[in-house]
């Protein structure tokens, strides 16, 4: 029996895991499909993810949401029991010349009061004492820390009330007697009242989506070992790394707009290492020996580098609207949602951002969610064409 609060979850990565969770949690029926086995999405291939607060000077909504959003992933790996092994919060230096990072520091104090709360200088007698890193001050985050996506996925699927359908790729998807219902390769059929895409793979398969506008990127990362780096902390500037990482240590990244090639780029593993290189310029790369590994992936980034997060507008009806009409002149499509096209940022944002979406569905918003919904709807764009900036919704 399909039941009001059953949902279908597309795609198992960290934003189809963390809804998948946040709606189980609430009380909800909750089916996972995607497309891959198991064990083998690309993303758990990936040793870990970097948890590395990227902050805006002039950006005062985005700094909140990115501290929000990191301080509550560590408090959801406490909530799941995720162990030192899988995740450790071992904070981040961002690497700058003094001159620069001074100023930095300086302007991003007097246009987020609130930041000095989550960011600290290090002097370059630290820097250089500790890294050997000469003329350089550290921009300390203590939320800064490393994940590993395959655990923490897992982790968050376990409860046996989730019901997941892995290696199954979706086909078709169609609203019907009230219901969405989606076929699949391997002639299955599945159904409910509710439908989240968490995959930017499938909703661009779909007309509903036919109007966001995102591109995909290639990444890729390297690991080396090395015995010379021996502190802790993540450490980052052009490129990061993430060191001591089960006898490794991890270095990237590089990006590529519309590459959808997924093999290893001997081309990205030297500029990789020629980031390691300008990060940490004493180290002796004759000892770092030949790369050990590398992880390549494709990510789908929103126009604005903000993911979508929300409902979806019937298009069909509402391009008969004019510049005049109201946000309760909108219509919107039933029961569907998206939570996608983080780009690098998915483990950061998405468990947060996941549970506002639940709170939605549930309707038990409180003022963060309604600021993280405002922040990233999915039709944003299309809110300022209409000019609803007047009717008191901001973006």
């Amino acid at each position: 029996m399909v039941t009001e609060n059953s949902v279908l979850v597309i795609g198992a990565g960290i934003s189809g895991s963390s809804t998948a969770y946040h709606l189980n949690k609430q009380g909800w029926d909750v089916t996972v499909v995607d497309q891959e086995k198991e064990n083998s999405l690309p993303i758990y291939n990936n040793p870990a993810v970097c948890i590395n607060p990227n902050i805006m000077i002039n950006d005062k909504r985005f700094n909140r949401l990115m501290f929000s959003s990191i301080s509550y992933v560590w408090q959801l790996i406490e909530e799941i029991k995720l162990g030192e092994s899988s995740a450790q919060q071992v904070g981040s230096i961002y690497i700058l010349e003094k001159n620069e990072g001074m100023d930095r520091f300086n302007r991003l104090i007097k246009n987020n009061p609130d930041l000095k709360n989550y960011i600290s200088v290090i002097s370059p007698k630290k820097i250089w004492g500790r890294y050997k890193i000469e003329g350089s001050v550290g921009l300390y985050f203590s939320s800064g820390g490393w994940i590993n996506p395959k655990d923490l996925c897992k982790r968050l699927l376990i409860n046996k009330n989730i019901h997941k359908e892995f290696n199954t790729k979706v086909t078709a998807v169609e609203y019907m007697e009230n219901m969405w219902s989606v076929s699949t390769s391997n002639n299955n059929k599945f159904k409910a009242k509710n439908i989240v895409f968490c995959s930017a793979a499938d909703i661009k398969n779909y007309h509903y989506f036919s109007h966001l506008d995102f591109d995909q990127y290639r990444g890729q990362i390297n690991w080396v070992d090395s015995e010379q780096i021996q502190f802790a902390e993540i450490l980052s500037n052009d490129g990061y790394v993430i060191p001591v990482f089960k006898n490794m240590s991890i270095v990237g990244s590089s990006y590529d707009k519309n590459n959808s090639c997924n093999a290893d780029s001997e081309v990205d593993t030297k500029n990789n290492l020629k980031k390691l290189a300008a990060l940490l310029p004493t180290l002796n790369y004759n000892s770092l020996g030949v790369h050990s590994g590398s992880w390549v992936g494709q990510r789908a980034a929103s126009f604005d580098r903000r993911p979508f997060v929300g409902r979806i507008l019937d298009h069909e009806h509402n391009k008969y609207l004019n510049k005049k009409n109201s946000v309760a002149s909108l219509k919107w499509q039933k029961s569907l949602y998206i939570n996608a096209c983080y780009g690098s940022r998915g483990f950061s944002f998405a468990p947060l951002a996941s549970l506002s979406l639940a709170n939605m569905m549930c309707r038990s918003l409180g003022n963060m969610d309604n600021f993280i919904l405002d922040y990233l709807n999915p039709e944003r764009r299309y809110f300022r064409s209409k000019g609803l900036k007047k009717h008191g919704i901001k973006f």
